[in-house]
């Protein structure tokens, strides 16, 4: 069983000392993952320190702790709601159950059961009667694989960084590599201190916070209310590609702020990022091209497109299309409205494109020359894609084409029951996977290097998924329950997978270690040959059949909006970076 363990999301944005702030790092939570059904519950120690005033001289704290403090209560909520069983109330007292106590301070640890996700922790300390003596703290919690299992929080500190973090879908990135914000709509975004030590300071000894504009027009943050006075949104002006950077101020009502190696003020960046929805309409030989939200009339893009089966988009926005009657693949350069560069040597009934991180093709043809059954091939081709390309041969019926992060290029193989795995720089013979492989049309990986395989398996009464841990030599977890002729695969952010299942017309979500019972979308979907994500966490379903793209809003369970406008047997989906 995959371990998964609770980590705090944020963004480190303050190390240095003294009041003016420092340098950044660490990683920020990209996206809060959907509920599903039938949950593993995965067990998370959370370290709370209650320090006594008479042991605060010279721990690095302020002495101002109230000695009242004897309880705390914790809410966790996750897509707007509090989950079951919370909120609870933890004694804090030093002869309260998993607590210790020394002259300094009282420490206590308690267990908290949750499933893979993210989420958000509200924090309000009391005194023994029940009275609030502090207002409800955020803190963003992530359920993440193979890390660290604890949070330490402390009542009492001095701070030494200030943390930025947001449990939004909408919100991605690091601060190291710079904070995305998605669409137009506010997005709340938390603010933490932390001591030397790295404890979260809550409850009576947190500051008080406040969040400006540096630089940037048309960003909006809101002063957080008093409820949860940690907690701010953030409007964005809705423009792609505007920026801002914002600074967030700590404030205490003693000297806090002037101890040695006090950090009380950070600045962080954000930028804006409006999606573009490309489709590719294989009936229809045409892409067509939406703005938010979606719904208006596309821009179409003709010129050059030929049944176009697959899609793919490098950095600098150029839009690749794989035509398969075409036996091209064309290349459009943004504003994407004049004649497309051609690639056309190697191509022949290309299935998939991909492209590295450095900017090479990769092209999957069904056949090496017409009407040749026998084998497949991929092609790949450096930039500017005018050479004669490398040919790696295929077993017969290559069909889906991925890959991971470290360049490893995968490829299934329907005709040969088969999947095979290039390393790095694809000269050498590759791995085979063949245990659990049965006629495959579908692949994807996840943030670890799983692989996880979707096997048409013989038609509409079969098919499973089959997951491959690295070096993907060893026996797969197989996924069979609602599975159906699994014709596309894809994973959120947090890990969960999404079939599509062209044989019951249905996209079943199975959340790690998708052991379980999957939810299931079936409203709207007929023959689901693609599926993405936008950068909201928006699930995008092309229907083949259906000539339609269904939209279904986190945790999509509702009714979907459908995009029908210019739409003709949608094959594959894109959205810009």
């Amino acid at each position: 069983m995959r371990q998964f363990v609770l980590l705090i999301g944020f963004v480190f944005l303050a190390a240095a000392a003294g009041c003016g702030g420092g340098s950044a790092r660490g990683p920020v939570p990209s996206s809060v993952a959907s509920p599903g059904t039938s949950l593993a519950k995965y067990q998370v120690t959370v370290r709370i320190d209650a320090p006594k005033l008479a042991g605060t001289a010279g721990r690095r704290r302020p002495q101002y702790l109230s000695a009242a403090t004897t309880q705390m209560v914790i809410d966790i909520h996750q897509s707007g709601g509090s989950i079951a069983g919370y909120p609870k109330t933890v004694a804090l007292t030093p002869t309260s159950g998993g607590c210790t106590s020394t002259l300094a301070s009282t420490s206590c640890q308690i267990i908290v059961s949750l499933a893979a996700g993210n989420y958000i922790a509200a924090l309000t300390a009391e005194d023994a009667s029940g009275r609030a003596l502090s207002a409800a703290q955020s803190i963003a919690l992530t359920v993440v694989a193979n890390a660290a299992n604890s949070i330490a929080l402390t009542l009492s500190g001095i701070p030494h960084e200030l943390d930025v973090a947001s449990g939004a879908r909408a919100v991605h990135g690091s601060q190291n590599e710079g904070l995305l914000l998605y669409g137009s709509a506010a997005q709340a975004f938390i603010v933490t201190a932390r001591d030397v030590d790295g404890n979260i300071i809550v409850g009576p000894g947190a500051p008080t916070y406040a969040m400006s504009v540096v630089s940037g027009s048309g960003w909006t943050p809101s002063a957080p209310p008093a409820t949860t006075p940690n907690t701010f949104t953030l409007t964005p002006p809705g423009i792609n590609g505007a920026g801002a950077v914002l600074r967030v101020t700590a404030t205490y009502p003693d000297t806090t702020c002037t101890q040695p190696g006090a950090v009380c003020t950070a600045t962080f960046s954000v930028k804006n990022d409006i999606q573009t929805l490309f489709v590719a309409n294989l009936n229809g030989g045409t892409v067509t091209e939406y703005a938010p939200p979606y719904t208006g009339a596309p821009t179409t893009i003709s010129l050059g497109a030929n049944s176009p089966y697959a899609l793919t988009m490098d950095a600098a926005g150029n839009l690749f299309v794989a035509n398969q009657l075409g036996n091209t693949v064309s290349r459009y350069a943004p504003p994407y409205t004049g004649t497309p560069a051609t690639i056309s040597t190697g191509v022949n009934v290309p299935q998939a494109v991909a492209l590295d991180a450095a900017g090479n093709l990769f092209v999957l043809n069904y056949e090496v020359t017409p009407g040749n059954l026998s084998f497949g091939s991929v092609t790949e081709y450096a930039p500017p894609y005018t050479a004669t390309p490398t040919t790696i041969l295929t077993p017969s019926g290559p069909r889906a084409l991925t890959m991971d992060a470290a360049g490893h290029l995968f490829v299934a193989d329907w005709g040969g029951s088969v999947v095979t795995v290039y390393a790095l720089p694809y000269d050498g013979p590759p791995t085979t996977i063949l245990s659990g492989v049965n006629q495959p049309l579908s692949l994807a990986v996840d943030a670890a290097g799983n692989l996880f395989v979707g096997n048409y398996a013989g038609g509409y009464a079969g098919g499973t998924v089959t997951v491959y841990a690295p070096p993907y030599t060893g026996t797969p977890t197989t996924i069979s329950t609602g599975v159906s002729a699994p014709r596309s695969l894809t994973l959120d952010a947090a890990g969960n997978l999404f079939v599509g299942n062209h044989g019951n017309n249905t996209v079943t979500e199975y959340v790690p270690p998708y052991s379980g019972a999957p939810a299931t979308i079936s409203s709207g979907v007929n023959d689901p040959y693609a599926l993405t994500f936008d950068g909201m966490g928006n699930l995008f379903v092309a229907n083949a059949s259906g000539d339609t793209v269904t939209v279904y809003a986190p945790p999509y369970t509702g009714a979907p909006t459908t995009i029908s406008t210019g739409v003709k047997a949608p094959f594959a989906l894109l959205f810009t970076p």
